[in-house]
């Protein structure tokens, strides 16, 4: 009989030990096994935003001057009213934009 080598080798010692033995083996084998990635789902009525983001720039046209952009984008906006072709109004408070879906005429 000729002697197996790599995982068939390891599959014959396994079927030789005796089930105790043979649970520590496949531990000692697979130490961590793999945990499958789960994303848990949207909590409906709890949109979430960004905590933080950056200004970047962007250029008036014709311009070569940076001026200061921001840019929001998400489903979150949608599920707080801003959805796709609103029009918005945006307020100047105590050095904070609040921005507000505005009403429809």
């Amino acid at each position: 009989m000729q002697a197996r080598h790599g995982a068939a080798a390891h599959r014959d010692r396994l079927a030789l030990a005796r089930p105790l033995d043979q649970a520590a083996a496949l531990r000692r084998a697979h130490p961590h096994p793999p945990t499958p990635h789960r994303t848990p789902p949207p909590r409906p009525g709890h949109p979430r935003a960004p905590q933080h983001c950056t200004v970047g720039y962007g250029y008036y046209p014709a311009s070569d001057q940076r001026i200061p952009t921001l840019r929001l984008r998400g489903r979150w906006l949608e599920q707080l009213g801003f959805t796709i072709g609103s029009k918005l109004h945006i307020r100047l408070r105590d050095g904070e934009l609040v921005v507000s879906v505005a009403p429809t005429d």
